[in-house]
């Protein structure tokens, strides 16, 4: 658990400081506000601290006395400078006393965070969740990257792993939600400027508490947002520009639209001829196996963790008939999707039982 110190002498950075740790952190508790060298000292007297963010221009002892005194106190703290002035001698002291990590005012949200985050381990989160921060980082780097196949492939990861590591409900609502801030921030960052859709979605995430019991569906419930995202960037692709890329990620994200190569096609502004010829040679299938392909992971998916009625998943990956659905399915796996549920399911829970 994160347990802060802020020192810093103006009131509207320390607030918003504050603000924004306790919105994006998942275990913090700011545990004081100095706004001077002296109350710093007595709250490193008095406080259980394993943080510090330590401005170094604040009034009666600076902000070095302070990081000096800290050191012999509390040996083990991470201690990070805030400062508006990129000295050398500030730099090469900050060094000789230790100091963890040094943020060059106006501080950026994110580098903030970044900063932060990256001492979870030393501080606890460690070796349970570690993995879990990894792949979240990861995910974030994807959707910057607007790369919308990797961000979902890594929060399915995500989540998975999620579910590995806790079983407390109001953990896993935690660590959702900072999932559902991290994809507001990023479309801010992405420039998106009307992002109201997003909160929307993600203050409905918050009382959804009974959906953190079926990983599907807290699963589900990001990957909406993560739509209303590339849907507000409106990203037209272009073969030229993206390679496959733009192919694939505008498939994945329309794979339950019943989408046809003539779409894909428009999308990227070339031929179906062509798309289908480079298609294939780009990734070793057709088309439409690829997009048959993909819609039974979903629904082996589907069937495996949920009980959502085969009829239904059906039509939720765009085949109108149930029949057919399941006759496309029984060729690709050898089961009915009624006899894959039976064998995986009990399989699954075999798994679980023995773990």
């Amino acid at each position: 658990m994160y347990k802060i110190l802020i020192v810093e002498d103006e009131e509207l950075e320390r607030t918003s400081m504050k603000i924004f740790l306790e919105e994006n952190l998942l275990d913090v508790e700011i545990v004081g506000e100095a706004k001077s060298g002296f109350e710093a000292v007595e709250m490193i007297d008095s406080k259980d601290i394993n943080l510090m963010l330590v401005d170094i221009n604040i009034p009666g002892m600076d902000g070095m006395e302070v990081i000096k005194y800290a050191r012999k106190k509390l040996p083990k703290a991470v201690i990070i400078i805030t400062t508006a002035y990129d000295d050398f001698n500030i730099a090469h002291r900050a060094i000789k006393l230790k100091v963890d990590d040094f943020l060059l005012k106006p501080i950026r949200k994110e580098v903030l965070l970044e900063s932060v985050k990256s001492f979870a381990s030393r501080l606890g989160e460690g070796r349970q969740t570690g993995k879990s921060n990894k792949l979240l980082s990861k995910f974030e780097m994807e959707l910057k990257k607007c790369s919308y196949k990797a961000s979902i492939d890594i929060l399915r990861e995500y989540i998975d792993q999620l579910y590995l590591e806790e079983h407390d409900v109001n953990i896993i609502s935690k660590r959702l939600q900072e999932v559902a801030k991290a994809v507001v921030r990023i479309s801010e960052e992405l420039g998106i400027t009307d992002t109201n859709e997003l909160v929307v979605q993600m203050e409905k995430l918050k009382i959804k508490y009974l959906l953190y019991n079926n990983k599907h569906d807290a699963y589900n419930e990001i990957i909406k947002m993560v739509d209303i995202l590339f849907d507000k960037m409106n990203i037209k692709g272009k073969l030229s520009e993206g390679g496959m890329k733009a192919v694939i990620d505008y498939i994945e994200r329309n794979l339950k639209k019943g989408i046809s190569l003539e779409d894909v096609a428009n999308h990227v502004n070339i031929s179906t001829y062509y798309l289908s010829k480079i298609f294939k040679k780009e990734m070793g299938v057709n088309f439409i196996t690829y997009v048959t392909d993909r819609k039974m992971d979903l629904a082996k998916e589907m069937l495996v963790n949920t009980d959502i009625p085969v009829l239904n998943i059906a039509l939720d990956l765009a085949y109108n008939e149930a029949n057919y659905f399941s006759k496309a399915f029984k060729k690709k796996t050898g089961l009915t999707p009624s006899e894959y549920r039976e064998k995986y399911r009990n399989r699954k829970e075999e798994e679980n039982e023995t773990v």
